[in-house]
């Protein structure tokens, strides 16, 4: 084989020198650790206002990608909207609030614009809906990350945030709320309740009507309370007073339940303590054998199913 000429194996180097050198720049590209923004702040905020007026009972939604979401009536018929973002140039660039109205229902949108949804890559941001709505007015409300509180309104209420806790007072009416993020807190309501969350605790006080708290990693506390009520946890401890018994279905995977009832209350107890005891300060007819419980009180009546695989089991007296 003819050997080749020096010129043609100039032209070689050259081309394996800059494919390498293409090479190396592209992994320099792409092993370039992101933007540290942590400790970047901004003195600018993003502000947004608006007003509706609104006739009778409607319903208000909002569908943010990021924000706390605080709702209060007010005894006016219109929906005021205040929206406050603070952080980073980088994130206010991309946040964006609209708002608009459809006869009795008023949207609200809030986007961060990217190519890839990632809010860590838009800096420090802190975004802080704040709404009121008549006292009667339907909610649909969903963030995908921060707090949800709402207080004194009556209507259907249906709520999702992705990142943080939930606050209900003074509500009237139907709701349901998921977190997989936070805590729970329920006070001084009436009408029903289903709400869940995927690592937080539960509390609930002074509620007339039926609640179901469901949480895969925190304690469940209910007190004051007369309705139907289902609650379940997967780590933590259910304790319940409530003042008549309508139905009461509570269990852990890894906790105690105490229960707390009129002495005066009519039910059918069926309660198991998988790897602990089951004890009933309350005249029963029926037995209490190797952690199960079979029994009625006062003849019978709604049923008690309590169940624990990592605990034990107390119902007691609360008068």
């Amino acid at each position: 084989m003819k050997p080749l000429s020096v010129s043609t194996r100039l032209t070689i180097l050259l081309i394996l020198a800059v494919i390498f050198g293409a090479s190396m720049i592209a992994l320099s590209i792409r092993n370039k650790p992101n933007e540290d923004l942590t400790g970047y702040y901004s003195d600018g905020d993003k502000k947004y206002s608006q007003s509706y007026d609104v006739s009778g009972s409607g319903t208000l939604i909002v569908d943010s990608d990021i924000g706390n979401v605080t709702i209060s009536s007010h005894d006016i018929n219109k929906v005021t909207i205040e929206v406050t973002a603070n952080g980073s140039e980088k994130f206010l660039k991309k946040f964006s609030v609209e708002s608009f109205q459809e006869g009795s229902t008023v949207k609200i949108l809030g986007r961060v614009k990217q190519s890839h949804f990632q809010l860590f890559n838009s800096g420090w941001s802190d975004v802080l809906f704040d709404i009121k709505v008549p006292k009667n007015y339907n909610l649909n409300l969903n963030t995908a990350g921060g707090n949800i509180e709402i207080e004194n309104v009556t209507g259907i209420i249906d709520g999702e945030t992705s990142g943080g806790n939930i606050e209900l007072v003074d509500l009237d009416g139907e709701t349901k709320m998921s977190t997989s993020g936070g805590n729970v807190k329920l006070r001084n309501s009436k009408g029903s309740f289903n709400i869940e969350t995927s690592g937080g605790n539960m509390y609930a006080d002074n509620i007339i009507g039926s609640i179901s708290f469901e949480t895969s990693g925190g304690n469940i506390d209910v007190t004051n309370t007369d309705g139907k009520i289902r609650a379940s946890t997967s780590g933590g401890n259910v304790d319940v007073a409530l003042s008549d018994n309508k139905g009461i279905d509570l269990s852990t995977s890894g906790g105690n339940i105490k229960v707390k009832v009129p002495k005066t209350i009519s039910a059918d107890v069926d309660a198991e303590a998988s790897g602990g005891d089951v004890s009933c300060d309350l005249e029963f007819s029926g037995k209490i054998k190797d952690g199960r419980m079979k029994a009625k009180i006062n003849g019978g009546g709604n049923q008690i199913k309590l169940e624990t695989s990592g605990g034990d089991i107390i119902i007691t007296p609360n008068d």
